[in-house]
């Protein structure tokens, strides 16, 4: 391990304007990044820091050299460029800087700065998913490579404190995949690393007080057709009372979840259930405390609580707070005619080996009662190895056999920069369905293997990296579930990724599930996937993880047997280009077509066109018309269409410091479009948006 720590000085507020010398920081104390984690090599370009603070802010300057054509179409804070997300991120579109804090150590709260070369940026907390406080970053490009300076409001650090932090402060290069840092240990391949941080002295800060309560009003109106309700307005509340530096009580009363700045439809075929993202912030809050689980080689196997599969609820209460390793949370939402409850307890080391966590689910629905625990053990020795265990009971209700209502779960393995390995274990019992959880396939007992190999070459060579990676799983049935062979998968990926970008996937293997008492193809594990603008190195954790940039073009084939006496062939065709300097058009051509012996064929198309402009720093606008005519593939097909599904959805979001301000027509989440408008304003009283 390189140690690393910095003394931060008292200083006044340094001039932020990217284009100011350097010699205005000359009282920062400064750091430079020496290490590429992404090849195990040290860092091509110089990369220097600058940190200070007045008690207030913490200002951190990055002055970046970059041989590397320099990439930068972000220009709206907290968002995607080119889609409708909110929150989206900036790093792996773009180039881009940031800084980890943990204010009480690695096993507390971390807080994440980024910004791209513009001066766009993006935040992030484990103590709550929808963390977006304001702040101020800035960016220019300079002859030789760029600047970007930050001011970080200390108040929205919960457990800030004078005295000594751990920080890692980090550069993404995106053409070459290199993430170059401060503190490092030359067998690290995560540049969040908490047990890699470097440290920050910051003697003289003022110790902030207690984190200022937070109440999210929202006003709602709806102009709408009368066959779906008419028009109408509604008001509601979310809230957070902190009771300490790292806990708070917070609740909701009389939510609106509209989510219409979230779009997640799409044909794509697949067996498992499909996973969708949480927005609400009465979820959002406390979402980092629960399913604290590892899981090795564990496709659709989720976990006791997902909290999608919760309805909205009426009003809902909650706690989440965190005690040196130790961190604690418990809500209950309370809808129509039924309540749903969970807790869950953390515990994780200083030095970030051991990990354990509990979680007890509840739910009430009428005719049902649902009871889930759950319980599990993580190792990491801190360079290569893992192992963890994890054990589950539901009962309730459903549950008609207790024996059968268990699940058990175990694994381990290694992981380089350039090799993996990782092997598990899991009985998942016929009746271990949790209301408020996810799980795929239950009754099936058996293991999973992965393993992988990412060859990376000199920074000018023409490949970038080579990869090889496959996995293979064999479940049988238990319980009551018809003996036997209830799901195998197996693929074999090749991996080729140049400098320029241009990605080159090619896929063999196949997938079968038992439906019934009948073994069943399901095997799109065939293809080729060819993308443009792609990036990022292969990443042996999550293989073949390449950072899509802001105007990727990608073409993908899938073929194998499908059904019974079936085949099924799935196009996918997508490509982003920039419009000017701001705006994104961005067209999808998906098809799949299921073949048949006997019958005529299946055919269904996905047809898309977007545009999206960032109006500016805290304003964006999108527009989106979709198509989809056919019939999904069966079984388990893509979508939920019959026929011909047509839908456009107008959406226009400004953020302010103080209030969010959503204007849109349709819904992204939904494949028909009625007639509806909505006007959605949010006014934030006291602390902010997350905190």
């Amino acid at each position: 391990m390189v140690a690393a720590a910095l003394t931060v000085p008292h200083t006044a507020a340094p001039v932020l304007a990217p284009s100011a010398p350097v010699t205005a920081w000359s009282q920062s104390a400064s750091a430079a990044l020496r290490w590429d984690v992404g090849h195990a090599r040290l860092a091509r370009d110089e990369t220097t820091v600058h940190i200070s603070t007045d008690g207030k802010y913490l200002y951190v300057r990055f002055d970046a050299k970059q041989s590397e054509p320099l990439m930068a179409a972000q220009h709206s804070d907290d968002t995607v460029a080119g889609g409708s997300n909110i929150n989206g991120g900036i790093a792996w579109t773009d180039d881009a800087v940031w800084v980890d804090l943990w204010p009480t150590g690695p096993a507390g709260f971390q807080y994440q700065f980024e910004s791209n070369p513009n001066g766009a940026h993006n935040e992030a907390s484990s103590e709550n998913t929808a963390f977006a406080p304001a702040w101020e970053s800035h960016g220019a490009p300079t002859s030789d490579g760029y600047v970007v300076t930050m001011a970080i409001p200390v108040s929205v650090i919960h457990g800030a404190h004078p005295g000594t932090w751990h920080a890692q402060l980090v550069r993404y290069v995106r053409s070459s995949g290199e993430m170059n840092v401060w503190a490092y240990d030359e067998s690290q391949n995560n540049p969040d690393d908490p047990a890699r941080a470097g440290l920050l002295s910051i003697p003289t800060l003022a110790k902030p007080p207690l984190p200022r309560p937070r109440v999210g009003v929202y006003a709602l109106g709806e102009i709408a057709s009368a066959p779906i309700g008419g028009s109408t307005s509604r008001v509601g509340a979310d809230f957070s009372i902190p009771v300490a530096q790292t806990a708070a009580l917070f609740g909701t009363l009389h939510p609106d979840y509209s989510n219409v700045e979230i779009d997640q439809q799409s044909i794509a075929p697949t067996v498992y259930q499909r996973v969708y993202s949480e927005v609400r912030p009465f979820f959002t809050q406390a979402a980092p405390y629960y399913n604290n689980f590892n899981c090795d080689v564990c496709s659709g196997f989720r976990t006791t609580l997902y909290t999608p599969a919760i309805p909205t609820p009426a009003q809902g209460y909650a706690f989440e707070g965190k005690e040196g390793a130790f961190g604690l949370a418990a809500f209950d939402a309370i809808g129509d005619g039924r309540s749903d409850a969970a807790a869950a307890l953390n515990y994780t080391s200083d030095d970030n080996h051991w990990n354990a966590a509990f979680q007890h689910v509840l739910a009430n629905i009428p005719g049902v009662r649902d009871v889930s625990d759950e319980a599990g053990v993580s190792w990491f020795n801190g360079k290569y190895l893992s192992a963890y265990a994890n054990y589950a009971m539901n009962r309730g209700t459903n549950v008609l056999d207790p024996s059968q209502g268990n699940w058990f779960d175990a694994g381990g393995g290694f992981a380089s920069q350039q090799y993996a390995l990782f092997g598990s274990f899991r009985s998942v019992g016929s009746y271990f369905n949790p209301v408020d959880g996810f799980n795929s396939h239950p009754g099936i007992v058996g293991y999973g293997l992965y393993g992988a190999h990412v060859w990376t070459f000199a920074p000018k060579d023409f490949l970038s990296s080579i990869g090889i990676s496959g996995f293979l799983d064999r479940y049988h049935g238990q319980g009551t579930t018809v003996p036997g062979v209830a799901q195998s998968d197996n693929q074999v990926l090749v991996d080729f990724l140049t400098k320029s970008t241009i990605d080159l996937q090619l896929y063999s293997g196949s997938d079968y599930w038992r439906f019934g008492s009948e073994l069943t193809p399901i095997s799109q594990n065939a293809g080729v996937s060819l993308t443009y603008h792609s990036g990022m190195q292969n990443n042996l954790n999550n293989f073949p993880a390449h950072g899509s940039s802001a105007t990727p073009t990608s073409i993908q084939w899938f073929t194998g047997n499908y059904g019974i006496g079936g085949h099924l062939d799935t196009w996918f065709r997508n490509s982003t280009i920039r419009v000017g300097n701001r705006g994104a058009l961005t067209l999808t051509l998906d098809d799949t077509a299921q073949y048949f012996h006997a019958a005529s064929p299946n055919i269904q198309w996905f047809e898309q066109i977007s545009y999206a402009y960032q109006v500016s720093s805290n304003s964006s606008f999108a527009i989106g018309v979709r198509q989809v005519i056919g019939y999904p593939p069966q079984p388990n097909g893509g979508g939920n269409c019959e026929g011909r599904c047509s839908n456009i959805s107008i959406a226009y979001h400004l953020r302010l410091r103080r209030a969010e301000f959503y204007a849109a027509y349709g819904n992204p989440n939904a494949l028909i479009t009625v007639p509806q408008a909505i006007f959605k304003v949010i006014f934030y009283a006291g602390g902010e948006k997350g905190t």
